[in-house]
């Protein structure tokens, strides 16, 4: 499962984040600023051109509603938005200098990074078909991601000794998954109240704004899993698509994920940077900043809670809910646990489905056998819709727990890891990819 994205597709956990360590945020003399400024409006009005000629492409937009009306009427060409986002990303390279004020540098390199990724997308739309690793360079700024499928066999080997028994590891997965199925009318109370232990268990942690809030609504039509759009005030709007399956342990994923302290809380911490820092105001899908954003909520649930106290929260008030026997809470959490670790697996079925090695049935069936997905078919249209976007789940989730691991190891001060969490979600300017070499 590609889980959720700004959105979440049932069946994988996340992808890669090449993190560099980024400089304090001084604030430049105000002469210096207009300049950034004025690129940064820029920037904001050419993702605003592309999201008019394809409405994937935009993540979200909270700013004035006159320059999406304006992008509306231009209407420009694809060509010319390349054009203009290279000549802009270009502009800003050659401005960069070694004495100029820290935070200048660090927003110009957070706008070619984020320009050039408007121009890659406009190279796709217009037809080109890089490789995978190609693809996922010149969109997210990912180098050098693993190639083979990890540990993925000693993973599905401990995953074979949870659940003894006659048949294939896959079927007996898929017969195991369907006894934690939460049914259609208990699943608002469920999430709902997963929504609720999540934001407990981040407020001790994350300054969250006065007000804030989440609206959670259910389609059966929706391309993820679930999907969060952030509506600016502090509050954000998340569908859930009712059509697809969700365990217990999935929903606490999902609702960490899009609400507290993935999605929801890393827009309304931004928004509250976006009136001193023009560029914030849009995300396009495609690009470094969305690379962090994906990675950040696909460990929020794992942020949020230790796996003893998952295995507690879900046993003592999710399964009840769900109407489950809450004896079933520990394997289920725990083989959960494990199925997270088969991203290696499921990234390694991407690059081959998008690269033509694969086909349609044979990745599918790949999908079922080495990532224990439940939902291959759902995960493949995925991919030939939003294609490398799924490397932000998977690459993106395990840089960023290594950053996180190496400033937190695993088991000490979770007061430690929090405050690396939030630092990483609070400056995207600073903690992104470095621009791939050789790019232009």
């Amino acid at each position: 499962m590609f889980p959720c994205f700004r959105g979440w597709l049932p069946g994988a956990p996340a992808l890669l984040l090449l993190l560099s360590s980024g400089c304090g945020g001084q604030t430049p003399p105000a002469a210096s600023r207009p300049a950034v400024d004025a690129a940064a409006e820029r920037y904001v009005r050419l993702a605003l051109a592309l999201g008019e000629r394809d409405a994937d492409s935009i993540d979200s937009y909270h700013g004035p509603s006159q320059w999406q009306a304006d992008a509306g009427a231009r209407h420009a060409p694809l060509p010319k938005i390349r054009a203009d986002a290279t000549l802009l990303a270009d502009s800003l390279a050659a401005a960069a200098a070694p004495d100029a004020p820290r935070d200048d540098n660090v927003r110009r390199a957070f706008l070619v990074r984020q320009l050039r990724a408007i121009a890659a997308r406009v190279d796709i739309l217009l037809g080109a078909r890089p490789s995978f690793d190609d693809e996922t360079r010149s969109l997210f700024g990912l180098e050098g991601q693993a190639g083979g499928d990890g540990d993925a066999a000693a993973v599905r080997a401990e995953i074979a000794k949870l659940l003894p028994g006659s048949g294939s590891l896959p079927a007996r997965y898929a017969a195991f998954d369907r006894q934690y199925l939460i049914a259609p009318d208990r699943l608002n109370a469920v999430l709902s109240r997963a929504a609720d232990g999540c934001r407990a268990a981040t407020a001790p942690h994350v300054s969250l704004p006065a007000g804030e809030r989440i609206v959670i609504e259910y389609a059966n039509d929706l391309a993820w899993s679930a999907f969060t759009r952030y509506e600016g005030r502090a509050t954000s709007r998340i569908r859930v698509n009712a059509a697809l399956p969700l365990t217990v342990d999935r929903a606490l994923d999902l609702a960490c994920h899009e609400a507290y302290p993935g999605h929801h809380t890393i827009d309304s911490l931004l928004d509250a940077e976006a009136g001193r820092r023009v560029e914030l105001l849009v995300r396009p899908l495609f690009s470094p900043q969305s690379l962090l954003h994906e990675a950040a909520a696909s460990l929020a649930s794992s942020v949020a809670f230790a796996d003893l106290e998952r295995i507690a929260f879900e046993r003592d008030e999710l399964f009840p809910l769900a109407g489950l026997d809450p004896s079933g809470a520990g394997v289920h959490v725990r083989v959960g646990r494990l199925i997270d670790r088969l991203s290696s697996a499921q990234a390694s079925i991407a690059r081959q489905y998008l690269d033509g090695a694969l086909d349609f049935p044979r990745a599918a069936k790949a999908l079922e056998r080495d990532a224990l997905m439940p939902s291959a078919d759902a995960t493949l249209k995925f991919l030939n819709q939003f294609r490398s976007y799924a490397a932000t789940y998977t690459f993106g989730r395990d840089r960023l727990r290594r950053h996180l691991d190496a400033e937190a190891p695993p088991g000490g001060d979770k007061n430690v890891r929090w405050r690396s969490f939030v630092d990483a979600i609070s400056n995207p300017a600073q903690i992104l990819p470095p621009e791939p070499r050789g790019r232009k």
